[in-house]
C-alpha cells in the first residue's frame, strides 16, 4: 500500500515538472529569425567608376547596388561610421555590385536592408566582428554665450512630432533632442559627437551652411532660389553655423566611442 502511494506521489511530481517545464518553454520569447534576400547575386563592380547607387526597395522587388566599396557594405550593415570602423585598407577599393529579391510581404525600410546585408556579407564574405569601447578623439558639443536654438512646441511635445533629415550641408529637424544633433553632427565631421550642453527636451532645429564645393554651392543656389533661402550669405562651415544659427559650439575632446575591429571578411564571396 506504502509502495503504491509513494508511486502516486511520484508521478504527481513527474507531471508537475512537465507542466511547469512546458510553461516556462511557453514563456520564452520567440527569437526573431533574421531577415535575408531571397535570392542574391554579386558581381565584381567597375573600378574605373568613382561614385557608388542604391536603387530598389518595394516588398518582392529588385533591391540593387553599384559599384559599392565593400568597406560601404560594412559600415551600413554594422550602423557603424567610417572613424568607428577598424578594417582592412583593401576594402575602400574593393567594389562589388549586387542584384537581389526583397522578402515579400511586409514593408522593408533602411534598417530591414542593412540586417539583410549583414546577413549576406557573413554567409558570402565570412565576415567576423567584434565591439571594443574606446576613448577617441572627436567632440563635445557646447552651448555658446547665448543659445538661439528654438525649442520645440508645446504641441509637439505632447503628441511626441518628430523628425530629422540632413544632406552634405545641412541638418533640419522637429523636436529633435540635442543628443540626436550631436549624433548628425559626427556623420558629417567623421568624428564622434558627443552632446554636452545640458539642454533637456526637443528643439526645431534648422542648420545650413555652404557646401565645400563649386558644383554643389551651384546646386544649393538653384534650391534656395525655390524656398526664399540667401545661398551667397550663408556660413562658409558647419562650426560658423552652429555658433550663429543655434547658439552652440564645438569644442575638441576625449570622448568615448564604440569601435568595430573586423576580424574577417574575405576579398571574394562565395559562388552565387
Amino acid at each position: 500500500m506504502r509502495q503504491a502511494a509513494l508511486a502516486s506521489f511520484a508521478a504527481v511530481i513527474a507531471a508537475v515538472g512537465v507542466l511547469s517545464a512546458s510553461i516556462a518553454t511557453a514563456q520564452q520569447p520567440r527569437q526573431a529569425k533574421p531577415l535575408h534576400f531571397e535570392a542574391a547575386a554579386i558581381r565584381p563592380g567597375n573600378p574605373k567608376l568613382v561614385g557608388w547607387s542604391t536603387s530598389g526597395g518595394s516588398p518582392g522587388g529588385l533591391f540593387r547596388i553599384v559599384n559599392m566599396p565593400l568597406k560601404q557594405w560594412v559600415e551600413i550593415a554594422l550602423s557603424v561610421s567610417d572613424y568607428a570602423l577598424k578594417a582592412p585598407s583593401w576594402l575602400d577599393t574593393s567594389r562589388f555590385d549586387l542584384d537581389a529579391r526583397l522578402p515579400a510581404g511586409k514593408p522593408i525600410n533602411q534598417e530591414a536592408k542593412a540586417e539583410m546585408i549583414k546577413a549576406l556579407l557573413i554567409e558570402r564574405f565570412g565576415l567576423k566582428w567584434h565591439e571594443e569601447p574606446q576613448t577617441v578623439s572627436g567632440f563635445e558639443l557646447v552651448a555658446d554665450k547665448k543659445v538661439l536654438a528654438k525649442p520645440s512646441s508645446l504641441l509637439e511635445r505632447q503628441q511626441g512630432v518628430h523628425g530629422s533629415g540632413s544632406g552634405p550641408a545641412s541638418i533640419n529637424g522637429t523636436n529633435m533632442p540635442m543628443s540626436e544633433l550631436a549624433e548628425a553632427l559626427g556623420k558629417i565631421l567623421g568624428r564622434p559627437v558627443v552632446d554636452a550642453t545640458h539642454l533637456s527636451g526637443g528643439f526645431d532645429i534648422k542648420l545650413m551652411w555652404l557646401p565645400d564645393n563649386d558644383a554643389a554651392v551651384a546646386e544649393e543656389k538653384r534650391y534656395g532660389k525655390q524656398y526664399g533661402i540667401d545661398v551667397d550669405n550663408l556660413p562658409s562651415s558647419v562650426t560658423t553655423a552652429l555658433r550663429e544659427q543655434l547658439g552652440l559650439r564645438l569644442q575638441s575632446a576625449k570622448v568615448p566611442s564604440k569601435v568595430i575591429v573586423v576580424d574577417n571578411i574575405n576579398r571574394q564571396p562565395t559562388g552565387n
